[in-house]
């Protein structure tokens, strides 16, 4: 049997709920061509960040028959919308094929961190931070208490990373196979801690989303073991204490491997997922200050049903009516969509890249 085989059954019960929505096999080649262009093989549970304001980068990902990718490394010059591969650009010990890692950028030290993930016959517990000026990849040997995780969120806060939730090896079955702790990773000293937590702990999950406005980290659905879920939790960074959100509209349907980003400072922006009735293809905002959902109408990216895949904001303006003052801002956001897959057994690689007004509240 091999290292990998023998990694994924440490935790089976749990790759099997994961399983329920993944797409069965489907042609897929290393690398793909547009025309006379080069750009990622199709591919989900892959993750992509901005890593200047020009360029972004996509790290791994999962393509048919749960293989890796093994193009795994690509860059996107956002002007040109160029694809091409890192792997000849950047030096060092760099990241193995990965699904279900994070990749998070950090602007004042022009840093990517790559962190954990589910990486074929490796632990996945590993740190890589990628230095985005001089493209050299750096393998952490991290010190305190390191978690284990893959399918989490993380994001960076007042230059530490923050990880929350996911799966956890080495539980046989139930709840303990999901996590709801949170991790605080400190880059100068290369240490992991456990920060204490106050107020309504959301419960264990993986395959969500966290999103930050401001100091307040937005954590919305994911699964929990074989149950999807669309509850909303606030975790108040500068008093570290959680809050349980009470919607005052319907939510969302419950959802995992959805992708969200923040559109403005009390707003963030949902889109597709997984679901008990297979892939979406809708687009949700939350409101911060009101507490509410409301759909947004958007034909490219509810043109077809997407989940697993990675979206990253452009950058939003805002739009003031003098005539609609009483309907509050609207805001007009340009969002960098690639990959995913419908749960049906179509995986995707196309780079949407599209506008999306999301109206203002009253």
């Amino acid at each position: 049997m091999s290292g990998g085989s023998m990694f994924v059954q440490q935790f089976s019960v749990l790759v099997r709920a994961i399983n329920q929505h993944r797409p069965p096999l489907a042609d897929n080649a290393q690398l793909l061509t547009v025309g006379r262009q080069l750009c990622p093989s199709t591919r989900w549970s892959h993750t992509m960040c901005l890593s200047d304001p020009d360029t972004a980068v996509l790290i791994g990902g999962e393509a048919a028959d749960q293989n890796y990718c093994k193009d795994s490394l690509w860059k996107l010059e956002l002007d040109s919308d160029f694809w091409f591969p890192m792997n000849s650009s950047s030096s060092g010990p760099v990241p193995l094929c990965a699904r279900g890692h994070t990749a998070t950028y950090d602007p004042d030290s022009k840093s990517v961190f790559v962190y954990g993930g589910l990486r074929e016959g490796q632990r996945y517990s590993e740190l890589y931070i990628l230095n985005t000026v001089t493209w050299k990849w750096k393998l952490v040997t991290a010190k305190g208490n390191v978690p284990t995780l893959a399918y989490h969120s993380a994001v960076f806060y007042k230059k530490e990373l923050f990880v929350f939730g996911g799966v956890q090896p080495g539980h046989s079955s139930g709840d303990k196979s999901c996590s709801n702790a949170l991790y605080i990773f400190n880059p100068e000293f290369e240490l992991w801690y456990q920060p204490i937590v106050e107020g309504d702990r959301p419960l264990p999950r993986f395959g969500h989303s966290a999103t930050l406005l401001s100091q307040r980290l937005i954590i919305f659905g994911g699964r929990k073991t074989a149950t999807y879920l669309n509850d909303l939790h606030i975790l108040d960074l500068g008093f570290m204490e959680y809050a349980a959100v009470k919607c005052g509209n319907m939510p969302p349907l419950p959802r995992g491997f959805h992708a969200a980003v923040p559109v403005s400072d009390n707003r963030i922006l949902v889109s597709g997922g997984c679901s008990a009735i297979g892939a979406l293809q809708d687009v949700h905002v939350f409101s911060t200050d009101t507490n509410m959902w409301s759909s947004v109408a958007s034909p490219v990216l509810c043109s077809k049903p997407r989940a697993g895949h990675s979206m990253i904001s452009l950058g939003c303006s805002v739009q003031r009516d003098t005539e609609k003052r009483e309907q509050g801002e609207n805001v007009r956001c340009t969002l960098l969509v690639f990959g995913g897959s419908d749960c049906s057994g179509t995986f995707y690689n196309d780079t949407v890249k599209c506008t999306v007004e999301v109206p203002g509240v009253k």
